[in-house]
């Protein structure tokens, strides 16, 4: 009969071990409210992600080959090669090589067509603002790592 007893005390410690506290509860739904706002936040980034590639689709490529270019350091040249969002430009002694669009957008080289600059602009600004939202949607990404951690941590104390 004293054995039984001994174990009854030990269910009840292991039984009172097992019941989260008021502040634990608060901080498990606390962590799981964050997580179901992240997500949404997330899933809200991937339409716009979307978006803005159907824009820059709409957009269109534009090929830069054999554009004539100006540089404040350079002078005039010529682009000569094109290799996706990179290209050489030939100038009187030397060749460089440059990034597009950010090369026409920030004016690192200039074109004397308006058209082929208001289109470099605005597949910069795309491009710019795609960068922000995949940057957004890696922050809370991580972000929602950092509350399941937080869930997993609390859950551990409870066994």
């Amino acid at each position: 009969m004293g054995l039984d007893m001994e174990n009854d005390d030990l269910e009840t410690k292991n039984d009172l071990k097992k019941k989260p506290t008021k502040k634990t509860k608060e901080l498990l739904e606390e962590n799981a409210k964050q997580i179901e706002n992240l997500k949404a936040e997330q899933e809200n980034l991937n339409k716009e992600l979307e978006e803005l590639d159907k824009e820059d689709k709409k957009l269109g490529d534009r090929s830069a080959l054999k554009m004539k270019v100006s540089h404040k350091k350079f002078g005039a040249g010529k682009v000569i090669k094109q290799d996706g969002k990179y290209i050489e430009v030939e100038f009187s002694d030397v060749v460089k090589k440059f990034v597009i669009p950010g090369c026409f957008a920030d004016k690192y080289l200039e074109l004397d067509d308006e058209d082929t600059l208001e289109y470099y602009t605005k597949e910069n600004e795309i491009h710019k603002k795609k960068m922000a939202t995949e940057l957004k949607i890696k922050s809370a990404t991580f972000a929602i790592q950092r509350h399941e951690d937080a869930i997993e941590k609390l859950n551990a104390k409870l066994k």
